[in-house]
Parts: structure tokens; C-alpha cells; sequence
């Protein structure tokens, strides 16, 4: 019996840890966007003013984003 309890706590913990790593990357995924939009001439088929628009979007969502990472990194439910 203590054997299936042991296997359903390690799901858990895999489940949290790729929820770490995919809320990592998705931080990182928008501020690379808001890079792209604003240095670099990937996007130069949108006017000036909406690339910096969206750009500034992306960078608030990111920042957004990690707050909330860091504040409920070590949150657990029981």
C-alpha cells in the first residue's frame, strides 16, 4: 500500500517541477519577443509605433508573469 502512495507523491512532484520549468520558459519566451519586436527587423512589415506597442505589452506580461512565479514558487497544496 505505501508503494502506490510514494508513486502518486513523485507525479506530484514531476507535475510541480515542469510547471517550474514551463513557466521559465514562457517568462523568457516574452521578454525574447519584445526583443524581436523592438531591435531587430523580423517584424519590420508592422508600423514603428505598433511593434513598440506590443513590445511594451509583452515586457509588462513578463514582468507580470515572473512576479508571480517568484511569489508562489514555494506554494504546495496537501
Amino acid at each position: 500500500m505505501e508503494n502506490n502512495t510514494e508513486e502518486g507523491e513523485d507525479k506530484k512532484v514531476i507535475t510541480i517541477n515542469l510547471g517550474y520549468i514551463f513557466g521559465l520558459i514562457m517568462i523568457v519566451a516574452y521578454f525574447g519577443f519584445a526583443y524581436l519586436l523592438v531591435f531587430t527587423d523580423v517584424f519590420n512589415n508592422f508600423a514603428p509605433l505598433t511593434r513598440y506597442i506590443f513590445a511594451t505589452i509583452f515586457v509588462a506580461y513578463a514582468i507580470f508573469r515572473a512576479y508571480r512565479f517568484i511569489k508562489y514558487r514555494g506554494y504546495r497544496k496537501s
